[in-house]
């Protein structure tokens, strides 16, 4: 019989299986983020699985609320609770985090409350804190990064310890480069 790594139909062994399908989660999620009102991972957001809302520390701005695969989350200003004006273009730069068809509620990890949903003009339902609606940045482009943070005056990381994402909290760390350093 021929040894395992010669036969053109070996068995792959179950470290090898799990490699194989956290490489499959990965690229599954990729795909379901590249667009405004994708998921937020490979997994089912509210059914039990990875959460939809983590807690994240980022470089310049601390412990900020994150999405499941740890990019920065953010809010608008110009938003309203449970209403998002931010469409079009605006959507296309700051694709609103949202649940996947048919889960309904999305899921906080430890250390985030106050998680909910409000339907865009497209039918989708988009995560919402403390009922301001969520958003991500195409300028991000790592798991570090906090890019947005302070653009045009509207749009700011939520701290995970933010009473309220309505009132700016005094900056506590350096101003980020693209704006005032104060986040929600």
């Amino acid at each position: 019989m021929a040894s395992n790594s010669t036969h053109p139909h070996r068995r792959m062994s179950g470290a090898h299986k799990l490699i194989a399908i956290a490489a499959f989660g990965a690229l599954a999620a990729a795909a379901g983020c590249t667009s405004a009102t994708s998921g937020t991972s490979g997994k089912v957001a509210g059914s039990g699985s990875s959460p939809t809302v983590t807690v994240a520390s980022k470089g310049t701005v601390g412990a900020v609320l994150s999405d499941a695969q740890g990019t920065t989350l953010y809010r608008y200003t110009p938003d309203t609770p449970g209403v998002s004006v931010c469409t079009g273009g605006c959507a296309t730069s700051w694709p609103p985090l949202t649940l996947p068809a048919g889960v309904t509620k999305p899921v906080a990890g430890p250390g985030v409350t106050n998680l909910g949903t409000t339907k865009r003009a497209d039918g989708s339902l988009q995560v919402t804190y403390m009922g301001m609606p969520l958003y991500r940045f195409v300028g991000d482009t790592s798991r570090t990064d906090a890019t947005g943070q302070g653009l045009g005056g509207t749009w700011y990381v939520l701290k995970a310890s933010a009473s309220t994402p309505a009132t700016p909290a005094a900056p506590t760390t350096t101003p980020a480069s693209h704006g005032s350093g104060n986040a929600y």
